[in-house]
């Protein structure tokens, strides 16, 4: 009964950091890139123990809220797309998700993102960026991998969503690996329907054809998932 008592306490003083750092961070007292107060300080304002306070400092270490620098202190990163990207390895090293729960998700969000930009638009600066994109993709020198991450890197980022664009970020950095190494292997034939699919992806987004962009969509992944299997 004692000892229950004593982990009771504990969770109510790690909570009680918690609690207090994402206060300071919503109140602007704590930015991305401050520098959270010592373990002392936090210690002596909140009246709690200091095992406490690394506990809570670690938890959000792991979830990419904080930095800890060694021998400088803890500062605000807000990086937690890097807290998402570990958890879905995890979760693919231990087989509760596979190759193709990851392929069908993207193949969603990528539709969620074109059917954001087909009701907001496209800026002037964002198609000319994509253009220049196709444009290089068209060259058939050019391998088709870093055209192919750029083109929907740059659409992620035209929603100006930062839930798309941490998410998308997260899952590229898994989900590339396995592109990179497909892409390096199409023939000519092949680089030439991926240019069709992400012209046609464009020109459905700047004509506003919803049906365009995402029969474009699906021709890209069912390509793309066939070769990611084949690897």
């Amino acid at each position: 009964m004692g000892e229950e008592k004593k982990l009771t306490g504990v969770n109510q003083e790690y909570e009680k950091v918690i609690q207090y750092i994402y206060g300071r961070m919503q109140d602007g007292s704590l930015m991305i890139g401050s520098k959270l107060p010592t373990e002392r300080a936090i210690a002596e304002e909140l009246d709690i123990g200091r095992n406490s306070i690394r506990e809570a400092l670690s938890t959000l270490s792991g979830m990419g809220i904080i930095r800890r620098v060694q021998g400088s202190g803890n500062y605000i990163s807000g990086d937690v797309g890097s807290a998402i990207q570990q958890i879905i390895q995890m979760m693919l090293a231990l087989g509760s998700i596979t190759k193709k729960d990851i392929c069908e998700f993207r193949r969603v969000i990528d539709k969620s993102i074109c059917s954001i930009l087909l009701n907001k638009g496209l800026s002037e600066d964002y198609r000319d960026t994509i253009e220049r994109i196709l444009a290089n993709m068209k060259v058939e020198q050019e391998l088709p991998v870093e055209p192919d991450k750029s083109f929907h890197e740059i659409l992620v980022r035209a929603t100006e969503n930062n839930i798309f664009i941490t998410i998308m970020q997260s899952l590229t950095k898994i989900y590339r690996e396995w592109i990179d190494r497909a892409l390096v292997k199409t023939d000519a034939g092949q680089k030439d329907m991926l240019y069709e699919v992400h012209f046609n992806m464009y020109k459905g987004l700047v004509d506003k054809n919803k049906d365009q962009v995402m029969n474009a969509i699906d021709r890209h992944y069912d390509f793309i998932d066939g070769l990611v299997e084949d690897n």
